[in-house]
């Protein structure tokens, strides 16, 4: 009976921390909404307008970009000219690549403020691997940018780049 309970717990912990996961707390963050939304816009500006995330030419429709909803809130995707981004939950992406192959798709591994003038963002092209996939990739990667404000707006400098 106490293993039954015990599990119980677990599950019910489980269900709670993956309703959670990926939630965007603006009210915690010392960031406004408008200054959220901005990093995001230019995070994503250099990855596919400036053609900075690594592996970029390894997207095959660039058009046509699959952004994960893990990490933020579908109210912070911006426009970008030419390029239609799609944003999928994890699941969405899965199923995607089970119907219509393997593909690289975009995530907000985390969007950290320090203050309302600091913030770290950092993004990662990742591969979304149908289940029944053979191949095994060695590609991919990401960036970490840091993003200062002053009076002009938000200044950015990238801090780390990875590459799987």
């Amino acid at each position: 009976m106490k293993l039954k309970k015990l599990l119980f717990v677990f599950c019910l912990l489980s269900l709670t921390l993956s309703a959670c996961a990926g939630a965007t707390l603006p009210n915690e963050s010392p960031l406004t909404r408008e200054d959220q939304a901005e990093i995001v816009r230019l995070t994503l500006e250099r990855a596919l307008v400036d053609q900075e995330v690594p592996d970029y030419q390894l997207i095959k429709d660039k058009k046509n970009i699959v952004l994960s909803m893990a990490n933020i809130d579908v109210s912070l995707i911006p426009t970008l000219p030419g390029i239609n981004l799609i944003p999928l939950t994890r699941e969405e992406i899965q199923a995607k690549a089970n119907s219509e192959g393997d593909f690289l798709y975009l995530e907000f591994i985390e969007i950290e403020a320090e203050s309302d003038a600091k913030a770290t963002a950092s993004l990662g092209n990742t591969w979304a691997v149908a289940e029944d996939s053979e191949t095994l990739y060695l590609s991919g990667g990401g960036f970490t940018i840091e993003y200062t404000k002053n009076a002009d707006g938000w200044l950015s400098e990238v801090v780390a780049i990875w590459m799987s």
